[in-house]
Order: C-alpha cells, then sequence, then structure tokens
C-alpha cells in the first residue's frame, strides 16, 4: 500500500497517542518514537519535495520538446539526457546574465567617466567667475568660452548616447529612398573642412564617376560619413591627408575613408566599434569624442544590411570601408 506523507502522519498521531493513554509511560521510549517520527517525517518530505521538483522538470521537458510528459515517465534514459540538457540551458542562460550584469556595470561606469570630464570641467570655469568677480572681461571671455565649449561637448555624448541607445533597441527606422552619395559626400566635405584647417590636413575626395546612385537613409548615411571624417580628422597628424573614395563594384557601391594618422595596433582593431573603447585613452581624452562615433557608425550600417571593415596599420594610418546597394539591386 502506498503510505502518503499525510497518511504517515495520522499513523504517527495515533500510535502517539495510544502510548499516552493505555500504555505505562516510558519517558526515554517516547522520546525513541518522537525521534524516529520526525525522522521518518523528514524523509518523506524530501522525498515528496524531490519528486515535485522531478515532476516539474519533467513537464517542463516535455514542454520545450514538444512531447507528453507520459512519453518521459516511460523512457527514464530519455529523460536523464533531457535534464542534462535542461540543466545545460539554465546554466547558459545563468553565464549569459552574469555577462549582461558585467555589461550593464561596464555601461555605467563609462557614461559616468565620460560625463564627468565636461561637467567639471564647466563647473571649474563658472565656480572661478564666482569666486572672483573683479575678473577683466579678457579673462571673463575666455572661461565662458572654455564653459561653453565643454557644453556642447555634453551635448554631443548625451545626443549620441540616446541615438545608440535607440539603435540597440530597435525604435529607430530607416527611411530608405535611392540618393547620389558623391554629392552627399561633397556636402559633408565641406563641413569637415574647418576643423581640418585647424590641424591643416588636406581633404580628398576621390570619385571618377559623375554619379553614385545608392539606396539608403540618406541622413543616416550623412552621419556615418560625417563620423568617419571626424574620426579621421582627430587622429590624423599635422599637415597630414584624408581621402575620401567611392567606387563601383558588381550591384554595390564602396565608400572608404583614409587618413595617414597615428593608425591603430593589430590586437585593438576588433573592439575600436565598442561603446567607449578607447586605444589611446589619454591621447583620445584630449581630443575629444563622445567615444560612441564608431559604435555609432557600425549600428547605422549593420542595420542597412552591410558591413564596416578596418584596415589600419600603426603609425601610417587607417581605412574604413563599407558598402551600399544600388536602387536597383535590392
Amino acid at each position: 500500500m502506498h503510505i502518503t506523507f499525510e497518511r504517515h502522519v495520522s499513523y504517527l498521531a495515533t500510535v502517539f497517542m495510544w502510548y499516552l493513554l493505555f500504555a505505562k509511560p516510558d519517558y526515554s521510549l517516547l522520546l525513541l518514537i518522537l525521534l524516529s517520527g520526525i525522522t521518518t517525517t523528514m524523509s518523506l518530505l524530501w522525498i515528496r519535495r524531490e519528486r515535485k521538483l522531478l515532476r516539474s522538470l519533467q513537464e517542463l521537458i516535455a514542454e520545450e520538446n514538444q512531447e507528453t510528459f507520459v512519453s518521459r515517465l516511460k523512457n527514464p534514459t530519455d529523460t536523464k539526457q533531457a535534464l542534462s540538457a535542461v540543466f545545460q540551458k539554465r546554466k547558459e542562460e545563468h553565464l549569459q546574465m552574469n555577462r549582461l550584469e558585467n555589461y550593464r556595470r561596464e555601461y555605467i561606469g563609462n557614461v559616468a567617466h565620460e560625463l564627468k570630464t565636461p561637467i567639471f570641467s564647466i563647473q571649474g570655469y563658472i565656480d572661478s567667475v564666482i569666486d572672483d568677480p573683479l575678473l577683466d572681461r579678457k579673462t571673463l571671455e575666455l572661461f565662458l568660452s572654455k564653459a561653453n565649449k565643454n557644453a556642447d561637448r555634453l551635448g554631443e555624448i548625451v545626443k549620441d548616447l540616446d541615438t545608440i541607445t535607440k539603435y540597440e533597441s530597435g525604435m529607430l527606422t530607416l527611411n530608405l529612398e535611392p540618393f547620389d552619395i558623391r554629392i552627399l559626400l561633397s556636402e559633408n566635405i565641406e563641413m569637415l573642412e574647418l576643423q581640418a584647417k585647424k590641424k591643416n590636413i588636406s581633404l580628398h575626395m576621390i570619385a571618377p564617376a559623375n554619379s553614385y546612385m545608392v539606396l539608403g537613409d540618406r541622413a543616416r548615411i550623412a552621419q556615418v560619413i560625417t563620423n568617419l571624417g571626424y574620426n579621421a580628422i582627430r587622429y590624423g597628424n599635422n599637415n597630414g591627408s584624408c581621402r575620401f573614395t567611392i567606387s563601383f563594384t558588381g550591384s554595390k557601391v564602396i565608400f572608404e575613408v583614409a587618413d595617414n594618422g597615428i593608425g591603430i595596433p593589430y590586437e585593438q582593431q576588433s573592439r575600436v566599434f565598442e561603446r567607449f573603447y578607447r586605444v589611446d585613452k589619454h591621447r583620445n581624452r584630449s581630443t575629444g569624442g563622445s567615444g560612441l562615433g564608431l559604435s555609432i557608425c557600425k549600428h547605422i550600417v549593420e542595420a542597412h544590411g552591410e558591413k564596416i571593415d578596418l584596415i589600419s596599420t600603426e603609425g601610417a594610418g587607417s581605412v574604413f570601408r563599407f558598402c551600399l546597394p544600388l536602387p536597383d539591386h535590392t
């Protein structure tokens, strides 16, 4: 007869009450009965819990593998293998959660570090103005100008953070339309010239054909070109050059941005598209930027179904390349 937990407790209580009412009390024996009953009860509780856990796991296995619970009970070997598979899956999920938590902590730390630099600079210049009301006009304008420059950088970081967050969450959609990327590049080079002049860097456009029609989101591709251009100028050498090249290859158009700047060490090239990753932390801080430009470029290009590539030699320069489809080859 199958003895359930409830039936066992009932038997134990009956025996205990009978002994107290009809037998001569022997307290040592009474203690032995109690200990025996408690031990048996705990064993039954443990067995009951394990059966319940096993049943839940078997039901989970049956649900995940589209098989019935009955078939699992009839095949112990299959059940053991499935339990092992479920355990491995839960282990991988746990490791993934740990990786996400570490990523979250690193991301928050990077954001705080990026925002801290311009905020502290703004605070320092404003405090200097407040603490010394007798500052001459020239010094006052200098401090306020530097505070405003750091405020612009702070705004740039926040804007880039908002952009990349929307890309990663899938909230931004592309407005695909045919456009001439050669005309778009000409417009962006004009905007980049002011930054290039500060380092006496010459900008060159190599696009032999009169027109290079592509299909894409014009505004987003403009952001890619601008980010890659600023990146080439920022890390380019004084009196250097930056080359923008457009060419055809089958059903696509290739776009390249090349500089003859400091280059990127080979072991770090696979990480340059990560958020906030710094190849040269000290030099990168001094040159400004949000640390998100290349990551944004990667997301935009991949949203178009393409890939952005990097070829770089330390001390010689870098080349960033991506493709876009022709309007009639999608």
